[in-house]
């Protein structure tokens, strides 16, 4: 109960990031299709959610989430704010390399034993953070990792001060 205790205590933070960047994915791979139901129930019924989709997402994006901001509390520690236009894009490119290595391997075991595991995990691993800086994505993502990074900057250097 002491681990469990530590291990909240230590990564809530990360936790959270990583739920609320769960959504991120989703909306841009159409788990959780918002904008597809012109015609009402008809395309309800055409265009599903897809759970277990969304599921493999959002335990991809705890993981990611915990690990990166581990990483980064100590990366960011002690920094200056002029750093943070650096570790922005790295939070996120190493963000989603990993959560694309992470739903790689989840979405093989959970979703689909057919695909051939190397290719589904390059794929995935080039795929993301290609798409995070390199479409129209990239216009939210990039301002999200930066808001993101420096709350996690302001959290971590401002309760040293304390």
């Amino acid at each position: 109960m002491e681990s469990l205790r530590t291990f909240w205590t230590d990564h809530r933070l990360g936790l959270l990031y990583g739920a609320l960047w769960a959504f991120a994915p989703m909306i841009i791979r159409e788990q959780i299709p918002l904008f597809n139901y012109d015609n009402g129930p008809d395309d309800f019924k055409r265009l599903p959610m897809q759970w277990g989709g969304c599921f493999v997402m959002l335990v991809a994006s705890l993981l990611t989430g915990v690990a990166v901001t581990w990483l980064l509390r100590r990366l960011l520690k002690g920094s200056g704010a002029m750093k943070l236009f650096l570790w922005s894009p790295l939070a996120l490119l190493i963000g989603t390399t990993l959560f694309g290595f992470l739903f790689a391997q989840f979405g093989w075991l959970m979703l689909d034993l057919t695909e051939p595991y190397g290719q589904l995990t390059l794929a995935c691993m080039w795929l993301h953070p290609l798409l995070s800086f390199g479409s129209f994505a990239a216009v939210f993502l990039i301002p999200l990792a930066g808001l993101t990074t420096w709350d996690l900057w302001r959290r971590v250097n401002c309760s040293s001060a304390l």
